[in-house]
């Protein structure tokens, strides 16, 4: 997929589609976000004052040691939570886990605009097929760590993906409704092919910024296999 990511980069006739695609699942993108907005453990009051300037403690080892005792009771009480809620709530498991979901190509044009998405602890991707209005295939990756631009405009980022060097590319930055306010990267990459070729079972993103100084995007999908080859069959369908 690498090779693959550095192809000519397009614009045109792919916003509308992303929009599509993520604005159908903004609900859920929601209820995710409410989900990531409750940490699943050990989320105690830290005091958040960055002026603290320390002090001689005024209290003794035996009390020191029932505050470390008392603590890791909490956490393991929150673990334990933790752990009940993901065997009882799939909406919350899946946040933790992830998803594939699908979006079938219309039946007046089966091959056309098909897409899959992975969604992760609030980040998401998008896998888009080839249109009538487009020939080539898609990216979309939206988080919380992309930036969000007044209009689209073309930046360029630091790559690095599971089993490549990394990699020096241009993506379009995108403002994009649907994704909890996030910003959105689009790649386009002109053989689908080569795209569903370089998918694996297991595959980490990050993105970085120009200079690798800021983190702007982390996911690591599963079940890439199973999710390519039901994007491949739906892009090859035929009238």
């Amino acid at each position: 997929m690498a090779s693959s990511l550095a192809c000519t980069f397009v614009l045109a006739c792919t916003i509308g589609a992303a929009q599509a695609n993520t604005e159908a699942s903004a609900a859920h993108a929601q209820a995710m976000n409410d989900i990531a907005a409750t940490p699943p453990c050990c989320d105690g009051d830290g005091g958040g004052d960055d002026e603290w300037q320390g002090y001689e403690p005024n209290f003794s080892a035996a009390e020191l040691e029932q505050m470390l005792r008392q603590s890791r009771i909490e956490e393991a009480e929150s673990r334990r939570r933790h752990e009940a809620r993901m065997a009882s709530d799939p909406e919350y498991r899946s946040f933790f886990d992830g998803f594939w979901n699908f979006r079938p190509a219309p039946e007046q044009t089966p091959g056309q605009h098909c897409a899959a998405r992975f969604y992760r602890e609030g980040s998401g991707m998008v896998i888009m097929g080839p249109s009538q209005e487009s020939p080539s295939a898609y990216l979309a990756l939206y988080g919380p760590g992309v930036p969000v631009p007044r209009s689209a405009r073309k930046i360029t980022v630091q790559l690095l993906q599971t089993g490549e060097p990394r990699q020096t590319v241009e993506v379009f930055n995108l403002p994009m409704a649907g994704t909890g306010g996030h910003g959105m990267l689009l790649m386009a990459v002109e053989n689908a092919g080569l795209l569903l070729d370089g998918m694996l079972d297991t595959h980490r993103f990050e993105v970085f910024d120009r200079k690798q100084e800021n983190v702007l995007y982390i996911l690591e999908w599963t079940g890439g296999f199973a999710a390519r080859d039901q994007l491949r069959s739906c892009i090859n369908a035929k009238r």
